[in-house]
C-alpha cells in the first residue's frame, strides 16, 4: 500500500468512525449509561473497520487543510447524531406515554431510579421503557436500524455530509411525533379515567357521605392496571409502527442529504 492510499484509508476510517461514534451515542440500548464508553468506542471502531474496504473502493478523501478536516468531522458527527436521534424517539415516545398514564392513575408520585439514564422516572414510564427496549431487541429493531444506517454511506459518502435548512425543518417536524404518538398511546387510558371521574362525581352527589376521594385512588389504580394489561399485547405492534416511521424518516433524511450533495448545495 502506498502512502497516498494509506492516508486515504486512514481519513475514510476517521470519518466513518465519527459518524458511527455519534450514532452509537444516541440510539436505543447502545446509548445507555450501563454500556461503558470504551465499549461504545470499540463497537464504533469495529463498525468503521468493517465498512472501510467498501469505502476505499468507491470513495476518495479530498485534500483539505486541518480546519477543513475538522469541519468535515463535525458534519459527520452531526449526521450520525441526527440519525440516532430520529430512532431514539421510539423509546422517548414510550416514556412520554408512560408518564401521562402514570399521572392519570395516580402513580406520578412514585419515582424509581433508572440506572440506564441516571434519571428518576415514573413507575409506569420505566415499565414502558424496559418493555419497549426488550421488544425492540426481540423484533431485531437494532439490525433494521444498522441496515438503514449502513445505507447512508452509499448515498452520503464520508467527508461530504451536509445539512440545510429544509432538512432541519424535517427533523424538527419529526420531533412533534413525540407528543402526537405519546398522546395517542395514552389517550384510551385518559378517556376511560375521565369517564370514571365523571361517574365518581355523580356518585358523590348522590351519596354525599361516601368518601369519594379515597375511593377514587383505588378505582383509578385498578382501571389503569387493567388497561395497561390490555395494552401490553399490542405494544409490540406499536413499537414496530414507530420503528418503521423512524427508519422511513431516516431514509428520507439520507436521500435528502444525498440529493443536496448531488446538487452541490451546502450549509
Amino acid at each position: 500500500m502506498t502512502e497516498a492510499a494509506f492516508l486515504n484509508a486512514f481519513g475514510l476510517f476517521l470519518m466513518a468512525l465519527m459518524r458511527f461514534g455519534a450514532f452509537f451515542i444516541n440510539i436505543p440500548v447502545f446509548s445507555e449509561t450501563f454500556i461503558p464508553n470504551q465499549h461504545k468506542a470499540a463497537i464504533a471502531s469495529l463498525s468503521a473497520l468493517l465498512i472501510l474496504p467498501s469505502l476505499m473502493m468507491s470513495h476518495q478523501m479530498p485534500a483539505l487543510s486541518i480546519i477543513g478536516y475538522g469541519v468535515m468531522a463535525v458534519k459527520e458527527i452531526a449526521l450520525g447524531f441526527t440519525m440516532g436521534y430520529i430512532v431514539l424517539m421510539v423509546t422517548a415516545i414510550l416514556r412520554f406515554a408512560g408518564s401521562i398514564i402514570g399521572m392519570q392513575i395516580g402513580f406520578s408520585f412514585v419515582q424509581v431510579a433508572d440506572p440506564s439514564s441516571n434519571q428518576s422516572l415514573g413507575l409506569i414510564s420505566e415499565f414502558f421503557q424496559l418493555a419497549g427496549t426488550l421488544i425492540f431487541l426481540v423484533i431485531n429493531g437494532h439490525l433494521i436500524m444498522f441496515n438503514a444506517f449502513y445505507k447512508s454511506f452509499a448515498l452520503i459518502p464520508p467527508a461530504k455530509a451536509t445539512i440545510d435548512g429544509g432538512i432541519m425543518q424535517e427533523i424538527i417536524a419529526h420531533s412533534n411525533m413525540l407528543f402526537i404518538c405519546g398522546l395517542q398511546i395514552s389517550m384510551p387510558v385518559i378517556a376511560i379515567i375521565l369517564m370514571g371521574d365523571v361517574a365518581l362525581g355523580i356518585i358523590s352527589r348522590t351519596v354525599p357521605k361516601m368518601n369519594i376521594f379515597q375511593l377514587s385512588f383505588a378505582v383509578k389504580i385498578v382501571i389503569g392496571m387493567v388497561l395497561i394489561v390490555k395494552l401490553f399485547p399490542i405494544l409490540s405492534d406499536i413499537i414496530k409502527y414507530l420503528l418503521k416511521i423512524s427508519i422511513d424518516k431516516s431514509e428520507i433524511l439520507i436521500r435528502a442529504v444525498g440529493a443536496l450533495i448531488q446538487s452541490g448545495g451546502a450549509i
